[in-house]
């Protein structure tokens, strides 16, 4: 597994951590999920991880590194998980 930490500078475009409220520090991970694909994805300072149990967020990349590129790419995909877990929390209060 590869990871790198990172620091972004202040910014909208990165929704909080709904544990910590931060949106700047990250690191990076990249693993190996199939014979030619890895999962890139990143987890909070706070190590909270929005796609630890819906995979289905994680970046897929044949080379799996760490790269700016593929770091973006996965802050998409937290932002998407954190929009679809709060949009399941809505739900679930809503029909409750």
């Amino acid at each position: 597994m590869n990871t790198r930490r990172f620091k972004l500078k202040n910014n909208t475009s990165v929704r909080c951590c709904p544990q910590c409220g931060n949106n700047q520090v990250f690191t990076a991970h990249s693993d190996y999920c199939a014979e030619d694909c890895c999962e890139v994805w990143v987890v909070c300072k706070c190590g909270y991880d929005p796609t630890s149990e819906k995979s289905g967020f994680r970046l897929e990349d044949v080379w799996g590194g760490v790269d700016d590129a593929n770091i973006m790419d996965a802050l998409s995909c937290w932002n998407d998980a954190l929009s679809a877990e709060e949009k399941q929390l809505t739900e679930e209060r809503e029909g409750a």
